[in-house]
């Protein structure tokens, strides 16, 4: 292949690629509030709620309602949606007010939406998401061409006979040994019950002298572990989070302002569903600012050769003097 048509191939795919993301980011101009609704429906009851849903582009567009059960999918809270076609369950359960909305440009409105819980509801957690599309549907109800798909994640509880166990897969600190703060963890924690359940409480850090030196909430983004799955969370401890750009008066820096020395223990107690069950566990790591401590090691060795220097300048200028007498 001649240079000048690998330059003309790589021209085209450039603004192939270009154009596709124009193309998509212009068809999610349109936002939905909440992303997330964790509701309890006893069996025979309805619950019921609003989504609101902005236009941001500038033309009319109509957004289809369809409605997709999921299942949680790996331990970041990912979630992997079963076909359209299974109704069964919560998917029937949710009765949005319409099956489309049409918006004009920047026009807002509140989408109501009811959970009709029937009498023999299995107690437990069931999952679905009421997803918003404005991407083109045919005359035959399958969707064409590029846009945009957004939902809101229901987390629907029905009371009973629910079960709530947790237990913790594994706790441990990214890193054994860190320059600086700050010390990010890694809690897997593995739900074996039918309910999701919402871990709260705090990661207790301490010193080598058993003193606390910090409390961190052990689940900062507030995340929930469905049944059958494993949740990582990612609590972290720092003085400050701002990054900044790499160097060597940078890392000292970074040494200084987020400091620690020594070994730390860190320690899990959480609680979680409705009886307020523990987690607990521990973990440890060292901290250890080699590079300051070797820049204070430098710091000082050069302050007693001056000073040294100094005490033998005076010395000779005192001799001198006194040689002249």
């Amino acid at each position: 292949m001649t240079l000048s048509r690998l330059r003309t191939l790589s021209i085209l795919a450039f603004f192939l690629v270009f154009g596709c993301s124009i193309g998509i980011n212009e068809a999610r101009a349109f936002t939905v509030s909440p992303v997330l609704v964790d509701i309890v429906v006893d069996p025979g009851k309805i619950g019921s709620g609003k989504i609101e849903v902005t236009n941001t582009d500038n033309v009319r567009h109509t957004y289809v309602v369809s409605i997709q059960k999921f299942v949680a999918k790996g331990e970041d809270g990912q979630q992997d949606f079963l076909p359209e076609s299974d109704t069964t369950g919560i998917a029937d359960w949710i009765v949005p007010e319409a099956r489309s909305v049409s918006l004009d440009p920047g026009q807002h409105s509140s989408f109501s939406y009811t959970v009709n819980v029937p009498q023999n509801a299995e107690p437990g957690g069931h999952y679905a998401a009421l997803f918003f599309s404005d991407i083109p549907v045919n005359a035959e109800g399958t969707r064409v061409g590029v846009g945009a798909k957004v939902g809101v994640l229901f987390l629907l509880r029905v009371p009973g006979n629910i079960t709530e166990t947790a237990r913790i897969e594994g706790f441990r600190s990214t890193a054994d040994r860190l320059s600086h703060l700050p010390a990010y963890f890694e809690l897997r924690i593995r739900n074996v019950g039918n309910v999701h359940v919402h871990p709260e409480g705090n990661v207790t850090i301490r010193n080598m002298f058993g003193s606390v030196v910090a409390k961190i909430p052990v689940n900062p983004r507030e995340a929930s572990v469905l049944p059958n799955s494993v949740r990582r969370l990612e609590p972290a401890w720092a003085n400050t989070f701002k990054e900044a750009s790499s160097g060597l008066f940078t890392e000292l820096h970074n040494e200084w302002r987020n400091f620690g020395i020594g070994r730390y223990t860190a320690e899990v107690q959480a609680t979680y569903g409705g009886q307020g069950a523990m987690l607990t566990s521990t973990t440890t790591f060292w901290v250890i600012p080699w590079q300051l401590l070797i820049a204070i090691l430098l710091g000082c060795i050069l302050l007693a050769i001056l000073r040294t220097g100094y005490n033998r300048l005076v010395l000779r200028s005192a001799i001198r003097r006194s040689t002249r007498r």
